[in-house]
């Protein structure tokens, strides 16, 4: 999930689009390989700002430095533009929603969240609201883990209380590139 706000404007998307990109590169050192995505991996891309605007499915079956699959996703990730508010509960509820019909079509495989966000929650749904609506979802749906990647302006408590009520974990990207935490997320699946 990518927070497209209008907080996201200028360094901040440039940064996670170079973190994004870096993704589908061919870098194929053990620690690169880590840190790209992987040949079958299903990626689905939901971009929010004031409300979730946008979902859009990948999937990677061919990891050549041509693959038709990785220029897609590059492409798409190089049209982002910000603009808005920044509905944060409200996002990561639409993709548990996503995630639990996705669980329910292939059970076998492993299903996880990551929210980008740099700011406050400031539209839709609040924490409380979030935290009950999610304890009413599906056994399955439930089992997703959320990973919040903390860079900018973000609230630390808003992304703690997030990743404690999905039994996830905050990455600090202030502290590291982007890419390092998307390395660092990739060993927890």
């Amino acid at each position: 999930m990518l927070d497209t706000s209008g907080s996201m404007e200028g360094s901040r998307l440039d940064s996670l689009k170079r973190a994004l990109l870096s993704l589908t590169d061919g870098d194929t050192s053990i620690t690169g390989q880590f840190a790209r995505f992987r040949q079958r991996e299903e990626i689905t891309i939901i971009l929010f700002n004031d409300r979730v605007y946008q979902k859009r499915d990948f999937t990677v079956n061919d990891m050549s430095a041509s693959s038709p699959d990785l220029a897609a996703i590059r492409s798409f990730v190089n049209t982002l533009r910000a603009g808005g508010g920044t509905a944060i509960y409200d996002a990561v509820y639409s993709a548990y929603q996503a995630a639990g019909t996705a669980i329910r079509a292939e059970p076998g495989r492993l299903y996880s969240i990551v929210l980008m966000t740099d700011g406050e929650n400031n539209v839709g749904r609040d924490g409380p609201r979030f935290i009950s609506d999610y304890r009413r979802l599906p056994d399955d749906g439930r089992a997703v883990k959320t990973f919040a990647v903390l860079f900018g302006e973000a609230s630390p408590t808003e992304l703690k209380q997030v990743t404690d009520t999905t039994g996830g974990q905050v990455f600090d990207a202030r502290a590291a590139s982007l890419t390092q935490v998307f390395k660092d997320i990739s060993g927890y699946q």
